[in-house]
């Protein structure tokens, strides 16, 4: 009992200098009640690393865009293309589409 009355009788000398209590309360404004605490700059950290995968992944999509403009110039594939993803046909033909869903 005397060793916790002890420590106790320490924490409050050390806690009455006005230089230690003013540091303590300006960390403490600094990690919970500023705008910019820690809790806010984690999850801002974490937010810009999904937005930095997701930036990645739209990269991947323009690169794959790009190859499928650039197959698009021929006129046959061009076509194809037409016909399989938007039904196109020719003048003197029939279209049937089989749907299973």
């Amino acid at each position: 009992m005397l060793f916790v009355l002890l420590i106790v009788q320490k924490f409050l000398k050390i806690i009455k200098n006005k230089y230690i209590l003013s540091s303590v309360i300006v960390v403490l404004y600094i990690l919970v009640l500023h705008e910019t605490d820690l809790i806010t700059l984690i999850n801002r950290n974490k937010r810009v690393s999904v937005l930095e995968k997701e930036i990645e992944r739209k990269k991947e999509g323009i690169a794959v865009l790009k190859v499928s403009i650039e197959e698009l110039d021929d006129i046959r594939s061009l076509e194809k293309y037409a016909r399989e993803n938007h039904y196109f046909k020719k003048e003197n033909e029939d279209l049937f589409i089989f749907s299973f869903e």
